[in-house]
């Protein structure tokens, strides 16, 4: 649905960007229009080790406009494997003051930084179960005093640490209950600093004080209205409304800030992104095929990984990480319904 009305607010699809990346998986928002878009390339080669299958890992940065077609490609940097400045399976980005970009990676267990001009500057974490270790280092947030909460996916618990590496707290433990987790993957802070978990394994949103003291929880196993199936991201606007890329129902499911449902958006893309368009309008056999088919299945997100609130220009930016774009919705303010019986 385009758009939508609900409980007062509003979802109203915008436009996608796509054809300059492959397999988005994290967005962050940076100064200005600057959107950085981490990319996981081709993951899979049979026979060839994960650290040397990592094609187009890279972030891409982009100046994303405002409408159709004003979207740029700004730089790229970064390179598959497991050296210094490279990155295997990178998850998730956080931005601290200076614009500096501090990536997980989940195969390598460590934190790569680098500058907003995409020079690398820094990686420290190691793979274990002790303090400041990580197996499975995935989601990342940064809260406003630049400490990390990095989400420690198979070791079942959050990790607060300053931004250079050095412990400060961890809570959770695998399990089902309050405060427990199954594998979670994405985090997010609203606010107030409160933090909020993605429990993947257990398909349901855990919100926590900064301390770490269980808040309350939402979402249960299902596709019905409100329900998660393995979800992988998590972002909070600043009203306190929750965003959750449902990955597994390939959709994104909206909450109200007492975890109330409130709205699903499952991908609008009736239009392809001006570079995809460029590879289209490239070939007259594609052409000819396009205008037989039915092209609504693409419209849709296809197992989308993260899930980002650009609080300045009030919109949301979906990683659609299997049809390798970003759709872009926009939350206005004071929306006024149409009248059709003039």
């Amino acid at each position: 649905m385009l758009t939508q009305t609900v409980a007062g607010r509003t979802f109203d699809y915008s436009y996608c960007i796509g054809g300059r990346m492959q397999t988005p998986a994290n967005i962050a928002m940076g100064s200005g229009d600057t959107m950085y878009v981490l990319c996981r390339g081709s993951e899979r080669t049979p026979n060839v080790p994960a650290n040397r299958a990592t094609g187009n890992v890279r972030v891409c940065v982009f100046t994303s406009g405002s409408t159709p077609g004003d979207e740029e490609l700004v730089s790229e940097f970064g390179h598959g494997g497991d050296a210094e400045g490279e990155m295997t399976w990178p998850v998730a980005i956080a931005l601290d003051s200076e614009e500096n970009l501090h990536i997980t990676d989940e195969w390598l267990n460590r934190i790569s930084v680098f500058s907003k001009d995409g020079k690398f500057l820094r990686v420290w974490g190691t793979s274990g179960d002790g303090d400041g270790e990580f197996n499975g280092a995935a989601g990342i947030a940064m809260d406003k005093q630049e400490n990390l909460y990095i989400v420690d996916s198979l070791n079942h618990r959050i990790q607060k640490l300053t931004k250079d590496g050095k412990f400060l707290a961890k809570w959770g433990k695998l399990g089902s209950g309050e405060g427990e987790f199954d594998s979670p993957w994405g985090i997010g802070l609203d606010g107030q600093g409160f933090v909020y978990v993605v429990d993947h394994g257990n398909h349901r949103v855990q919100k926590f004080t900064p301390e770490g003291e269980f808040v309350s929880a939402f979402g249960s196993q299902g596709t019905e209205a409100g329900q998660l199936n393995y979800p992988s991201d998590v972002s909070i606007d600043p009203d306190g409304d929750v965003y959750v890329c449902d990955w597994g129902n390939n959709r994104v499911q909206i909450f109200a800030p007492d975890g109330k449902f409130l709205a699903t958006l499952v991908g609008d893309a009736q239009n392809l992104g001006k570079w995809h368009q460029d590879i289209v309008d490239a070939n007259l056999d594609n052409q000819r095929a396009r205008r037989r088919a039915d092209l609504s299945m693409e419209w849709t997100l296809q197992m989308p990984r993260g899930v980002t609130f650009d609080p300045a220009k009030d919109r949301i930016l979906i990683a659609d990480t299997q049809r390798s774009r970003i759709q872009i919705y926009d939350k206005p303010r004071n929306y006024m319904e149409p009248q059709l019986n003039l």
